[in-house]
């Protein structure tokens, strides 16, 4: 088993006790909002069961999926740091069980506790690193596109639960910067190349080195 390097498993047991006492525990169902993009909201929660979706929306409507959080992340941070609205829309993906603390709590426990602010810190910077490899998705031809992101998707670590949910045409097409119908036709070279094979619930990937090689990866 690999190391917990998720907000919750960073903290030792007595960050944790403190946390627990400045939090509420709540419970969100299979697909409802816990917040939408802009909200004015400075609440961070601490997932304790169940998967949350993390997306933004353009001004045209159009979603991008950038993560999906589990249990022991930490989302809002950002939020309750720097007092601006929300960057997402959070969604959870099944029955979602956790811990919110207000920004003010949080702010004075990371006062006198370091440890828990050493942990935001440390996610903070891995999530700017996945921020960064993400938007070099979104450069050079639709094929070089689409191969790396499901090449990026098949080889998450196991601490990224974004390739454990099914995401559709759109979502996918959000993901690398083009439109849905240029992901069709791109998907379509490839299955016809046989380098992949499509389902009604996923893409599996036939021949790698093929994909690598037409990405130049």
């Amino acid at each position: 088993m690999g190391i917990d390097r998720s907000f919750w498993g960073l903290l030792d047991a007595a960050d944790r006790t403190a946390l627990r006492g400045s939090a509420t525990c709540v419970e969100f169902a299979p697909g409802s909002v816990i917040c939408h993009q802009g909200d004015p909201t400075r609440n961070v929660l601490v997932v304790s069961r169940g998967r949350v979706r993390v997306s933004r929306f353009s001004l045209g409507g159009e979603e991008t999926v950038l993560a999906v959080r589990g249990p022991g992340e930490i989302i809002g941070e950002l939020a309750a740091v720097d007092g601006r609205c929300r960057s997402a829309t959070l969604t959870a993906v099944d029955s979602v069980c956790g811990l919110v603390i207000t920004a003010r709590a949080l702010e004075a426990l990371c006062r006198v506790r370091p440890g828990i602010t050493w942990a935001m810190l440390t996610v903070v910077a891995s999530r700017q690193r996945a921020m960064v490899d993400q938007q070099e998705l979104r450069t050079g031809p639709s094929l070089h596109r689409v191969g790396a992101m499901l090449l990026d998707l098949a080889h998450r670590g196991a601490d990224d639960l974004i390739a454990t949910v099914p995401l559709t045409q759109r979502e996918l097409a959000g993901i690398v910067g083009i439109s849905r119908e240029t992901l069709a036709r791109t998907l379509k070279v490839l299955r016809d190349s046989g380098i992949i094979l499509t389902r009604r619930n996923g893409i599996e990937i036939l021949r790698e080195e093929e994909l690598r090689a037409l990405c130049g990866i």
